[in-house]
């Protein structure tokens, strides 16, 4: 994601609830990581870690949200809502000395 973020110039969230169908994003590697795997990744959530400054330090990748009968699924807006404050948690701790 650091490349798509550098080369779009664009820092912001990504939800993308089946990454074998989307457009927009080369997941080559992600697809051989499967096969080479057995694992099927299919839904992602890509967040900035920004500082308190809202200096962007890192990116937080999550993957594949499942019930809890292990069924994959997309990630919601409140899972979003709520990882993205957790990410900002992270990025504090992890910048303060």
């Amino acid at each position: 994601m650091k490349i798509y973020f550098e080369k779009f110039g664009e820092i912001k969230i990504i939800n993308i609830p089946d990454v074998y169908n989307a457009k927009g994003f080369d997941f080559a590697g992600m697809k051989k990581y499967d096969q080479t795997t057995g694992y099927h990744s299919k839904s992602m959530l890509v967040l900035p870690l920004r500082d308190h400054e809202n200096e962007l330090i890192g990116v937080l990748q999550l993957i594949n949200r499942q019930t809890k009968d292990g069924k994959t699924i997309p990630f919601s807006e409140n899972d979003q809502t709520i990882v993205h404050a957790m990410a900002y948690q992270a990025a504090i701790s992890l910048t303060t000395k």
